[in-house]
């Protein structure tokens, strides 16, 4: 700076704000995506888990009343769980085993308005007859 000349200009340019602006939008765009892919992935993993509670329950009710009388053919039946209907459909397969038979359990989320989605849980164990 040469002596004897004031310089008038303070503060910043009206590009250097828009500029940080941009910048500071950008990071919330980006920020505001993460939390929403957070939230929808957690909503997920919590119909995942009481799906699997739903199913061990239902396999436990299984085994308990040893209700594979019927060898083979699917077995629908809803459950309130949780504040939630769900649809679990049990479908028993024959084995090379006698007496023994495939039990594969799938566990389904009822929606509003009666609409499925896909299995949030599936279980396939053996039980005896």
């Amino acid at each position: 700076m040469k002596p004897g000349i004031k310089q008038t200009q303070q503060g910043f340019t009206l590009i250097e704000v828009l500029i940080a602006l941009v910048i500071v939008a950008v990071a919330l765009a980006a920020l505001s995506q993460t939390l929403g892919q957070t939230v929808f992935q957690q909503s997920g993993l919590q119909n995942r888990v009481i799906a699997t509670w739903v199913a061990q329950n239902r396999l436990i009710e299984l085994q308990q009343a040893l209700d594979t009388s019927s060898s083979g053919g699917d077995k629908k039946q809803t459950v309130n769980f949780m504040g939630a209907d769900w649809q679990t459909e049990l479908v028993l397969e024959p084995t090379l085993v006698p007496d023994v038979q495939k039990a594969t359990l799938k566990v389904t989320l009822i929606e509003a308005g009666n609409r499925q989605v896909e299995p949030s849980a599936a279980i396939i164990t053996v039980v005896g007859k």
